[in-house]
């Protein structure tokens, strides 16, 4: 069991060598729901709507997007040290606190994260009659390290239940359909564009790739020798 747990650190620390690349974290905390928001029956819209915009955000490159919860080891230490106090833990996270600092960037302190991502429902509606379902969200994107703000957003999505009788096909096509406009801003401020490489880049790219692939071949050839002995 030892080998192969060095093996497997081995080779870990390989793709790490040849990504070049640290990668980053973002959290999705809960939405808050504006008062004036009557949310279906029978659907949890929240947990919805987090899982269509972590499906969303988990395609952009070198980005490790995961959901709050507030089970996590990190912030149960942080209860018990008195950190954090648990009123703290219920959404809206995209509030600042008396110091102005905001919510959601100081939970993602504690989690070790770079970036967060929280906001509210403030409109949610379906129509019976057209069988079409809207609704529109504001968040806030922020850096942990600074507590900027990357980008602040207010989109609205749509869907129709079509020949389905069953209006929550409506309400996950309206989710959706402003998760996709998320991810979409989302991912222009976090993958910019590659500068073009220079001649001189490209051939030291072409070199990097040929030791990853020599060291990843040594590295294999120690890890069965390792098994077999």
């Amino acid at each position: 069991m030892k080998r192969i747990t060095l093996i497997w650190a081995l080779l870990s620390g390989l793709l790490i060598a040849a990504t070049g690349q640290p990668v980053r974290e973002l959290v999705i905390f809960p939405f808050g729901v504006e008062s004036s928001v009557q949310e279906p029956q029978d659907f949890n819209l929240n947990a919805e709507l987090t899982n269509a915009l972590y499906a969303q955000l988990k395609q952009i490159p070198g980005l490790y997007v995961t959901r709050f919860k507030d089970t996590h080891p990190a912030i149960r230490r942080a209860l018990d040290e008195n950190r954090l106090r648990r009123d703290r833990l219920t959404p809206p996270f995209n509030v600042k606190e008396a110091d102005g600092t905001w919510r959601s960037a100081r939970i993602g302190q504690i989690l070790g994260v770079n970036y967060v991502l929280a906001g509210s429902i403030v409109e949610f509606r379906y129509d019976p009659t057209t069988k079409r379902a809207t609704i529109t969200v504001s968040m806030d994107l922020v850096q942990v390290s600074d507590g900027t703000v990357v980008v602040s957003l207010a989109e609205s999505g749509q869907g129709r239940s079509g020949a389905s009788e069953d209006p929550n096909t409506a309400y996950v096509s309206a989710i959706a359909d402003v998760a996709q406009k998320v991810g979409t801003a989302v991912r222009e401020r976090l993958t910019p564009p590659a500068p073009e490489p220079s001649k001189t880049q490209k051939a030291s790219s072409r070199n990097q790739e040929r030791a990853t692939v020599t060291l990843f071949g040594l590295l294999l050839l120690v890890g069965i020798r390792l098994v077999v002995f």
